[in-house]
């Protein structure tokens, strides 16, 4: 038997049930079947149920997608790491982060206008901030599918902010260049991802979860 057959066994049966729920639901109602994931993971979050998270992340499914924009959430807090106290209560004024968009094997974060003036005081020499309409891009990555770094071990598109050329922060306050995303689809048009930031000691350690969704009309078609 797998690890990641294990892990699936020992999914809380709760968890298991929303989510088969859920698929049954995108068969005749996507929309709503989005919304009503994208309130889960958001109660999920509040709650700081991150048991729960994790069992969700390790019954996704290897992401054909994402393509285009998609929509953005924080799913709770930022925990791990020492700034995640000072990010957090700005988060909740302000959560910056919008989402991110997607090409065939790149694409970038969106974030806030409020970005322009926190920028130069988290990460003061990034120049790869870009307007673009009413919103600002940036920390550029590459994306591709791939086995989890840590546990459980499923198939996730992974996003690498490595590449030199984008020039990402690694400064201690922002240290996005050592950071990998990892992505699963919940349902079609839903996403679960988790960060992972890479400790100067090499050791890999889960800082956050956030969900994407596809930009959609929030009322079924008749």
């Amino acid at each position: 038997m797998t690890a990641a057959a294990t892990y699936i066994e020992d999914t809380p049966p709760a968890t298991t049930s929303v989510l088969n729920d859920l698929r049954q639901l995108a068969l005749t109602s996507p929309t709503l079947a989005r919304r009503q994931g994208w309130d889960y993971l958001r109660e999920l979050g509040d709650a700081g149920r991150r048991d729960q998270l994790q069992a969700l992340f390790g019954r996704g499914r290897s992401p054909d997608g994402p393509q285009g924009a998609l929509e953005g959430l924080i799913v709770g807090n930022l925990f791990g790491i020492p700034e995640a106290h000072l990010a957090n209560p700005l988060m909740k004024i302000d959560p910056i982060w919008r989402g991110k968009t997607f090409d065939a094997t790149t694409g970038f974060n969106r974030l806030s206008p409020l970005s322009r003036l926190a920028m130069p005081v988290i990460a003061p020499l990034y120049r790869g901030l870009r307007r673009a309409g009413n919103e600002m891009m940036g920390f550029h990555f590459n994306h591709r599918i791939e086995t989890a770094a840590i546990a459980p071990y499923v198939e996730v598109r992974a996003l690498d902010y490595g590449p030199s050329g984008y020039r990402n922060p690694s400064v201690r306050t922002f240290p996005i260049k050592r950071t990998r995303d990892e992505i699963v689809e919940l349902l079609p048009g839903l996403y679960l991802g988790r960060a992972l930031l890479t400790m100067r000691s090499g050791e890999i350690r889960l800082i956050a979860y956030f969900a994407l969704r596809d930009f959609a009309d929030e009322v079924e078609p008749s």
